[in-house]
């Protein structure tokens, strides 16, 4: 049985915890008013299936959602595709486009099977969706740091003989990411069940 998830007063993505402290950044909300009725009635029981992979690819390798991570799938709404767009120009600390209420909570959310970012949903009506979820990566990046004080290479007259020499060590910090991976799907027939590869 499907579930539909309430989410945000005002919802984005990208989640982030921001603290009391910190200005909140200013939403941006599409124009185009969300028709609830419509898009509820494009999520009602229907006969076909939808599976497959999400995966980013960084830096030469490949990352996944974690186990039981949530993928999420909406119906195509003039509301939500305004909000894509907004996305792509508003994604930052001061301002970010989010969606209302209301269209947050029309979804379908299911999660991944495994560590390699398969996932399915079921039950669904011929139709056009939005499928999205979140890779974490890692970037790394390599410093090296002086260990000790420099040492001098002097002969029995206190002369320095040749350069000094500083102790040195490789170090290697992590910084975590994550970024989200969507995908338009479509359905045109019944009893289908589709594969798709979500790969960026």
């Amino acid at each position: 049985m499907k579930q539909f998830i309430s989410s945000f007063i005002v919802f984005s993505f990208a989640f982030s915890f921001i603290s009391k402290a910190q200005k909140q950044p200013d939403f941006v909300l599409p124009e185009a008013t969300f028709n609830k009725e419509e898009a509820y009635k494009m999520l009602e029981e229907g006969t076909n299936s939808i599976q497959g992979r999400i995966s980013l690819k960084k830096r030469g390798y490949v990352n996944y959602p974690g186990f039981s991570d949530k993928v999420l799938l909406y119906p195509i709404t003039p509301h939500l595709l305004e909000y894509i767009e907004l996305k792509k120009k508003y994604n930052s600390k001061k301002k970010q486009a989010a969606m209302t209420k209301e269209a947050a909570m029309a979804r379908i959310e299911t999660k991944t099977t495994d560590d390699k970012g398969n996932f399915a949903f079921s039950n669904l009506k011929p139709g056009k969706y939005y499928i999205v979820s979140w890779v974490t990566w890692e970037k790394v990046t390599r410093n090296v740091v002086q260990t000790g004080p420099a040492l001098v290479s002097v002969n029995g007259l206190g002369i320095q003989m040749g350069g000094s020499y500083a102790p040195t060590e490789t170090r290697y910090d992590a910084t975590a990411y994550e970024k989200e991976i969507g995908e338009f799907i479509e359905i045109t027939g019944d009893k289908q069940i589709i594969t798709v590869n979500i790969a960026k």
